[in-house]
């Protein structure tokens, strides 16, 4: 996976809850969604076509404490699935941040994003370079990039990759 990517922005509030707004858990743990359709039900009770309208490659922009609540990495995997190739956000709730990493959903925490990105926009965001470009209004932002070992986790699709990795390349035993 490339950590460049180019999308049109999909805007959201503050405190998106993995539990209600972002996956109806209650819905997963009574077994009525699988884990492998869990991106069809992404934001579906904030919007429940989000999942149709949504582009692979989208960029979804979320306001502070994105992803509040339980440590429940469906949530994560179903931003993924759904076709987000990144989620750029004013904070992240640490549990919501560790377990993107670990599915490989790319997330970047910037403050100011709200102002700098607006729904339909087109971004371009380049994770090695750290910039996120405005293409819509030509307008630009520098973060600071994560660590060599982060990039190269989220480059191979997430820690289970990165493990898979790192045993064939004889680094780890299994």
């Amino acid at each position: 996976m490339a950590l460049k990517f180019k999308g049109n922005v999909w805007v959201f509030g503050d405190n998106l809850d993995v539990d209600y707004e972002i996956v109806p858990f209650r819905k997963f743990d009574a077994g009525l969604i699988k884990l492998e359709d869990v991106g069809n039900w992404c934001m579906s009770n904030v919007d429940p076509d989000f999942a149709k309208k949504v582009k692979k490659g989208d960029i979804m922009v979320a306001g502070t404490n994105m992803g509040c609540g339980h440590d429940h990495f469906q949530a994560n995997l179903a931003i993924k699935q759904c076709g987000i190739s990144c989620v750029i956000a004013e904070s992240f709730d640490r549990n919501f941040f560790r377990n993107s990493i670990a599915v490989g959903l790319p997330i970047v925490e910037l403050k100011g994003i709200n102002e700098f990105a607006k729904a339909a926009n087109e971004l371009e965001v380049d994770l090695h370079a750290g910039t996120i470009n405005n293409l819509t209004t030509g307008k630009k932002l520098k973060f600071t990039p994560f660590p060599d070992f982060l990039q190269e986790i989220l480059e191979v699709g997430g820690m289970d990759q990165y493990a898979d990795k790192m045993v064939a390349a004889g680094k780890v035993k299994k």
